[in-house]
């Protein structure tokens, strides 16, 4: 342990090279498996291969288009729409409060879970 900033500026450089090269070549060789293996389009299958059980997955990123389901969700049947609304935080909006509006977000602070991120560190 150092307590050089820039020798640790540089370590951390240093090893950010080496995760991103581990990663790479981690990405390759999946490469390399699935073009041996195959792969569904959505959906998973596990293969035996030695003592090793490798499982590849296949999976489908879907996005609602809000207009064109805002034109068309009263011609689906209620019980049959695939579509789910659900409470967000917005987050600008909870700043605000908690700064002009100090009884409103006493009001609403208990329904409200705060916990400390990850720091972040860029050294350039």
């Amino acid at each position: 342990m150092t307590d050089n900033l820039e020798e640790l500026a540089g370590q951390w450089r240093a090893a950010k090279r080496a995760e991103e090269r581990a990663r790479d070549e981690r990405v390759n060789i999946e490469q390399q498996i699935i073009t041996l293996t195959g792969c569904k389009e959505e959906g998973s299958k596990t293969h035996e291969a030695g003592e090793f059980k490798i499982t590849v997955t296949g999976k489908l990123n879907r996005k609602l288009d809000i207009p064109i389901w805002n034109d068309i969700e009263s011609k689906i049947p209620e019980g049959l729409r695939p579509v789910t609304y659900k409470p967000s935080l917005d987050t600008k909006g909870l700043r605000y409060l908690e700064n002009n509006e100090p009884d409103i977000y006493r009001m609403i602070s208990g329904a409200i879970e705060t916990k400390p991120a990850k720091p972040s560190v860029t050294v350039k």
